[in-house]
């Protein structure tokens, strides 16, 4: 009873206060007026490239929207009526998916009013996103990428480790080598070399391994051929990550560092512009490939620095020559982001980055069971998320953020393993066309990886193998597919495009 009396007194407070409200003008409150949505960024962004293919984008406003879904018809993509448009619960952003062709150019074209805002205020205009993949510029970055061309690796030759395995191919490279490879229509070689397994307790490298080096790179560039050499499985390749945690070790990784690069600089710096230093490999740390520590990407920017340093104060030709830096697993992502260019007075830095994407089936189809690629492959034996629509901008970022910026970008290793089936090598066949491709449009010279192999009749892991390293003959299927390489990798006719390669791929697998 008692509790009555008090809801019925609060009730009555209510209903004289509400009605005290209404009499007091100005206590009312005013709507603020909300003006009609304007749009802001799309996803993918329109500095991006928008590929062939089912693909989803993202079309955001400032404000919350409406979208009448009977209207998804008007919304067109090159012309066509896209297959979806809607938006997700109380949101800003407007989903839309589409099929999008081959053209270069792709325009998304959203008719004025039907993106409706806060207060049924409207975009009261038409909305054209395009994305579009425009010719290359011409500067000093795609002037580096015509000299260097397609290119090869001298692989698991002189970046044997361990001297008394001898080397791991087991070749005597020959003049015959490379004048094939050049009568190929090959223009770069890349010879990777390991230099501190050849150097004494001092720090000096053997007189006799600079000479038999020096003979090779001889060879190629009179065979016509650009050659890249570097330092590969040297002994500071995997300890950035206990150098970076140790001054000590640091201290002495970087020495080791600089002497050697003085004393191969200064052996080849007679040599002409056909010569390129990269000074690194794939500087990682222990067995993590895929991330670098603060500490480690600072290290290893500074080692990048003082092996340019060292280079440029041999002097002779090699204050002018061209050489090659890349970050944390010559990775393009971990490059891209870490990456701090040396400072250079000749300003003639190029950037190294390499590319096996997706691993399970470029380098591990035997331990993996991935034997297909790209929109005909098998889901059950490929790898989800890394087909066509993932290695084209993968490769097209370097473009934007070195090659349109007229910093030279290559790609220094890439390349797919010999695989064990018919079906998987048509599968490999159509990703090293569709690969070299992409590379092509984003600006970007390659060096496919070639370890060598003694039996061709198997594949599997690591089996890389196109060219004989003793005198250049074709080996597996090396005469049908470096040809197919060189062509998606240089022909300049744009008439070869994706709509061609895409057709290329093999049937879908039962």
């Amino acid at each position: 009873m008692k509790l009555n009396k008090i809801i019925n007194t609060l009730s009555i407070a209510a209903v004289a206060l509400l009605a005290t409200a209404c009499n007091d003008t100005d206590a009312q409150y005013t709507i603020t007026e909300v003006g009609a949505p304007e749009f802001t960024v799309s996803d993918p962004s329109l500095d991006d490239i928008l590929l062939f293919g089912e693909r989803t984008i993202r079309v955001a406003f400032d404000k919350k929207i409406g979208f009448a879904t009977k209207n998804t018809s008007l919304i067109t993509l090159n012309g066509v009526p896209v297959k979806k448009a809607v938006v997700y619960g109380a949101d800003s952003i407007l989903t839309v998916v589409a099929d999008v062709n081959f053209d270069r150019v792709q325009t998304l074209h959203i008719p004025a009013g039907l993106i409706i805002g806060p207060q049924h205020k409207a975009y009261d205009k038409d909305l054209d996103l395009t994305w579009e993949i425009k010719d290359l510029p011409d500067n000093e970055a795609t002037q580096m990428t015509k000299k260097l061309g397609w290119g090869w690796n001298l692989g698991n030759h002189f970046d044997t480790s361990d001297v008394t395995w001898g080397y791991w191919d087991g070749a005597t490279p020959t003049a015959a080598l490379f004048q094939r490879l050049a009568s190929y229509g090959a223009k770069t070689v890349r010879i990777p070399a390991t230099w501190t397994c050849h150097m004494d307790a001092t720090n000096t490298i053997a007189q006799s391994y600079l000479d038999e080096v020096g003979d090779v790179v001889s060879m190629a560039i009179d065979a016509g051929l650009n050659v890249i050499l570097n330092t590969h499985h040297d002994s500071y390749e995997t300890d950035l990550g206990y150098a970076a945690s140790n001054p000590g070790e640091a201290q002495l990784d970087s020495a080791l560092i600089v002497d050697l690069w003085t004393q191969v600089a200064e052996y080849f710096k007679n040599y002409n512009d056909q010569l390129i230093f990269e000074v690194f490999n794939e500087i990682h740390a222990g067995d993590i490939w895929d991330s670098s520590t603060d500490a480690e990407t600072d290290l290893l920017n500074k080692w990048n620095q003082y092996a340019v340093n060292a280079i440029r104060a041999t002097k002779g030709n090699n204050a002018t020559r061209w050489i090659g830096v890349s970050h944390y697993a010559a990775n393009i992502d971990l490059t891209i982001d870490k990456l701090q260019l040396p400072t250079d007075a000749a300003n003639r830095i190029m950037v190294g980055v390499h590319c096996y994407d997706p691993y399970n089936f470029c380098l591990a189809p035997e331990s993996s069971g991935v034997d297909s690629w790209g929109h005909n492959a098998n889901p059950l034996s490929s790898v989800a998320g890394m087909n066509e629509d993932y290695i084209l901008p993968q490769l097209y970022k370097l473009r934007k953020v070195y090659i349109e910026k007229g910093i030279p970008c290559y790609l220094g290793e890439y390349g797919c393993v010999w695989q064990t089936t018919d079906g998987a090598n048509a599968f490999r066949k159509y990703y090293l066309e569709f690969f070299c491709r992409s590379a092509w449009t984003a600006g970007i010279p390659m060096m496919v990886w070639d370890n060598s192999g003694n039996d061709v009749s198997k594949g599997g892991n690591e089996a890389n193998y196109y060219i004989n390293h003793n005198n250049g003959e074709f080996v597996a299927d090396g005469a049908e597919i470096i040809p197919m390489m060189i062509r998606a990798c240089t022909d300049p006719d744009t008439n070869y495009w994706f709509d061609e390669i895409w057709e290329h791929s093999p049937a879908p697998a039962d």
